[in-house]
């Protein structure tokens, strides 16, 4: 899944090392909880060298189980309630968390997998903030960028764009060859449902890089609102001037 998620480059793989990429076949699904421990490791081995870990990436979810110790797994699944909330209708189901968690509600927008987990979660141990075990926070200096909007929805047109060029479609191809199931974590991914609309006649070309456009944008717009609210990030606009520049700035203030 190299194109449809935008992973770097073996050329840029090769000038900076790259941590926690390759970890797991599509096929196979992943969570928060294993994606902590598997940065962890990865951290360590990092100190072990001498060296600084940067961690770089939107997914808000993911980079609070790591940074605060959020461990969602502290509620425990329950098979029959899993069952029962995978049949509804997803009006019904987002409707039911919005009522129970607002604030997951708002996160899980889109992505019914998350709900069903997020509205389990609310049902048994109360809103997802809530049932959080956080232990020691780790060391970190947070630093957002933030962007003028109209220059964000700019590029994520551009970068969709660039993926159909670069061959997403074809990637996506060989995806739905395996007999991958669409319900997958993996294959619900930004894009990979519409590619896959096109290529099986029937959503228009023109149509799945609109409704990618969409999803992504929502989804950056979903991204500011929880980062938003951690009051340890500090934020540099990287239109602005030299960005690197800045952030080592914010970096030793």
């Amino acid at each position: 899944m190299d194109i449809g998620t935008a992973k770097p480059t073996p050329e840029e793989r090769a000038r900076i090392p790259h941590h926690c990429i390759d970890l797991v076949d599509p096929g196979e699904p992943y969570d928060a909880a294993r994606y902590r421990r598997d940065a962890l490791a990865a951290m360590s081995a990092i100190d072990a060298r001498g060296k600084a870990a940067v961690l770089v990436g939107g997914t808000g979810l993911y980079v609070r189980a790591l940074l605060d110790g959020l461990e969602l797994e502290s509620v425990p699944r329950d098979v029959a309630l899993r069952a029962s909330l995978e049949t509804l209708a997803s009006d019904e189901l987002f409707a039911r968390l919005e009522q129970l968690d607002p604030e997951a509600a708002a996160v899980a927008k889109g992505n019914r997998r998350r709900a069903v987990r997020y509205l389990e979660i609310a049902t048994l141990g109360g809103p997802v903030r809530d049932v959080q075990r956080r232990g020691t926070p780790l060391a970190a200096v947070r630093v957002g960028l933030a962007p003028p909007l109209a220059q964000v929805d700019a590029a994520i047109e551009r970068r969709t764009r660039r993926m159909v060029e670069a061959g997403v479609l074809e990637e996506t191809r060989a995806l739905v060859a395996r007999g991958l199931d669409p319900k997958l974590p993996s294959m619900t991914g930004h894009g990979y449902v519409h590619w896959a609309a096109h290529l099986a006649g029937t959503l228009p070309l023109e149509e799945a890089i609109a409704r990618t456009v969409r999803d992504t944008r929502a989804y950056a717009r979903r991204q500011m609102t929880w980062f938003r609210r951690d009051t340890e990030i500090r934020w540099s606009d990287p239109t602005a001037g030299d960005p690197l520049a800045d952030i080592l700035r914010l970096v030793a203030a």
